[in-house]
């Protein structure tokens, strides 16, 4: 009788939820390998600084892509991250990664001096202006980008540390000798009372897992290269509200080429 209790006791765990693991076990999540193929995602960089106050309007324009509100013609598909700046001292987001703010603020030009400074796919989008922004990420979201970026990855939300796994294929364009691509952890939903009056902020770079200027790579046409790399969080960082962004960018043009994002959770 106790040996059949025990084999429908298994039973039972195997059909409710499909486990009776322990909730006190690290979890590891494992997705599905995608296929590698072009999309018409973009990616928006913006520069920007707690005390700055004309940062206020174009981070809300973007809190609201970011949240799926309709802003544009597919918010799903505008990836975004924000670098914070040294244009105004005691920025707590720029403070916790200068190395990594710093290379990307010497990277696209003016960053460092003019907030907000915003980039999609590597091209400067001009002053903030609602309908302006509207209609420049409404065009490049009806192109598809050349390279193609898919993403899996393993994470362990015991030890905070997982592996994130890149695929990166080149559909069409000329060859190229100054590729890198990026390995950006951000981080959304943070709350904080800045002295320019916001109060959340949303897509924040927290660190970079490649090199701070990129990590070269060479890839030909209808060619897929793959790369693999470790990453932990930090333990100031809510692990629930994390992503990782993966985007190739040429380095002497900045043109963004193909750009992918995974979440933690």
């Amino acid at each position: 009788m106790k040996k059949n209790f025990l084999i429908y006791l298994a039973l039972l765990c195997g059909v409710i939820f499909s486990s009776c693991e322990s909730n006190d076990n690290p979890i590891t999540t494992i997705t599905t390998p995608p296929v590698v193929v072009p999309t018409n995602k973009v990616l928006v960089e913006l520069f920007t600084n707690t005390s700055c106050i004309p940062c206020v309007d174009a981070n809300q324009y973007l809190d609201a892509v970011h949240e799926l509100a309709g802003v544009t013609n597919n918010d799903t598909n505008v990836i975004i991250i924000r670098y914070h700046t040294t244009l105004f001292a005691g920025d707590p987001f720029y403070l916790y990664n200068t190395t990594d703010n710093n290379a990307r603020m010497a990277y696209y030009p003016n960053s460092a001096i003019v907030n907000p400074r915003t980039f999609l796919i590597g091209t400067y989008m001009g002053n903030f202006a609602t309908a302006i922004w509207t209609n420049k990420l409404n065009e490049k979201l009806g192109e598809a980008r050349s390279f193609g970026v898919a993403l899996t990855k393993t994470y362990d939300t015991t030890a905070r540390t997982g592996t994130v796994n890149i695929a990166v294929n080149q559909f069409t364009g000329s060859a190229y000798s100054d590729l890198v691509y990026h390995v950006v952890i951000i981080e959304n939903g943070i709350l904080y009372a800045a002295p320019n009056g916001e109060t959340h902020f949303e897509n924040t770079m927290r660190d970079l897992i490649t090199p701070p200027d990129g990590q070269t790579f060479t890839v030909n046409q209808n060619q897929t290269v793959n790369f693999s790399h470790n990453f932990s969080i930090g333990s100031v960082i809510n692990q629930r509200e994390t992503a990782i962004v993966v985007f190739a960018q040429r380095v002497t043009t900045r043109e963004v080429l193909g750009v992918e994002e995974i979440k933690l959770f």
